[in-house]
């Protein structure tokens, strides 16, 4: 099985052909922690898109989506295994998406889920779900801010118990924002986070009533979401690394 390592903006996996189908989820774990990587994705075969993406994060459970993820294994295939298109249709337990490669560098994919804004009620805070439950708070200072702290207490707070992503977001002006998340699954801060910066966005814009591209400064990286009036057309873009080719 053919393995790399990626960023994707400070967010690390450990990214597997899986084809052949060898792979043992017992092993994600141990591997996670052995490779220091948030979390494992695994290329297979799709009868509905050109691959399928699984995800397995840190601590060792499946999760649906994850907007980083999608970046570093279209990289992955690309440039790695040899798929030989511009734009993918990958498969995963949360729909099927739309990545595209802008440069040898930079992947762009489009977000198609977006629900369940406001389902939870947060003081200064925002509920939305973009491929998995994300929480949204404004913060006067980011860099004072105890992530691990006050993500953990958040993330498992009545109801979620651990089932919560917590993204804190500083404006610095308009369209441009810092971003700190803490991560379910990980249970930790994350350098950056996909979902969570798609979430951000989105909570961002329809709060403050902006209408161009969001530019989000995360611990790991720049990236950028554009989206439309309704949100219904979302796309997250930003830069991919691979680490190490093993």
């Amino acid at each position: 099985m053919k393995t790399s390592k990626y960023s994707a903006t400070g967010n690390t996996f450990l990214v597997v052909d899986n084809r052949s189908g060898d792979f043992f989820l017992t092993e994600a774990e141990r591997r996670c922690r052995a490779e220091k990587t948030d979390g494992i994705l695994l290329l297979e075969d799709s009868t509905k898109a050109d691959f399928k993406m699984r995800i397995i994060n840190a601590d060792g459970g499946e999760v649906d989506m994850c907007g980083n993820g999608l970046r570093a294994i279209t990289h992955f295939a690309h440039f790695e295994l040899g798929f030989s298109k511009i734009s993918y249709l990958i498969e995963t337990m949360g729909g099927i998406y739309e990545s595209s490669i802008l440069d040898d560098s930079v992947i762009k994919v489009k977000m198609t889920e977006f629900y369940d804004w406001g389902k939870f009620d947060f003081e200064d805070g925002f509920y939305l779900n973009t491929g998995v439950p994300h929480s949204v708070f404004l913060v006067d200072d980011l860099h004072e801010l105890d992530v691990e702290q006050s993500g953990k207490a958040i993330c498992f707070s009545e109801p979620f118990l651990g089932e919560l992503n917590v993204n804190f977001v500083q404006v610095q002006d308009v369209g441009k924002v810092k971003i700190r998340t803490y991560e379910r699954g990980v249970y930790g801060e994350t350098l950056s986070c996909g979902t969570g910066a798609t979430a951000s966005a989105i909570a961002l814009s329809k709060h403050l009533g902006w209408k161009e591209a969001v530019s989000l400064e995360t611990r790991g990286g720049p990236l950028c979401v554009h989206f439309d009036e309704s949100f219904k057309n979302v796309f997250l873009s930003g830069k991919v690394e691979k680490i190490i080719n093993e």
